[in-house]
């Protein structure tokens, strides 16, 4: 994926927004389609900067970032992890040693399992923002 965002810009905007979403996922609404969003958004982003290839280096930063562990150690209230199912950019297993990072740093933990992919907001609305609105009422 990383070398497509550098090489293939638009067939990494596929293959981002097809991974990005789980199959279960119904529609947002009427007027409203996923992948195309997403596809357009990925469009606006890589246009954002002639210079520089922005999609690509957001994906090179995030593969290099190896201070998560240092980063929820300073996190100073609780912490939800609100994680997709059936996410295939990030899988909920690559989240585990980020949620005992936590729990051994002392902090307050939460996880819920979303039945989406990665793109909780535009795959499941209702459900992401009840599972935050039950966290926070606690």
């Amino acid at each position: 994926l990383i070398d497509a965002a550098l090489n293939e810009p638009e067939k990494a905007l596929r293959m981002v927004n097809v991974f990005s979403r789980s199959t279960l996922a119904p529609p947002s609404g009427a007027g409203f389609w996923v992948y195309n969003a997403g596809m357009a958004l990925g469009r606006k982003v890589l246009r954002s900067n002639t210079a520089v290839n922005v999609f690509h280096r957001g994906f090179v930063a995030c593969d290099s970032y190896a201070n998560g562990e240092q980063a929820i150690a300073a996190v100073q209230c609780p912490v939800l992890f609100a994680l997709g199912a059936q996410d295939q950019m990030t899988a909920p297993k690559a989240a585990q040693g980020l949620v005992a990072a936590a729990r051994a740093a002392g902090k307050v933990v939460q996880t819920t399992s979303l039945p989406v992919g990665h793109n909780q907001m535009s795959e499941a609305p209702d459900e992401t923002l009840m599972a935050i609105r039950d966290f926070l009422a606690k």
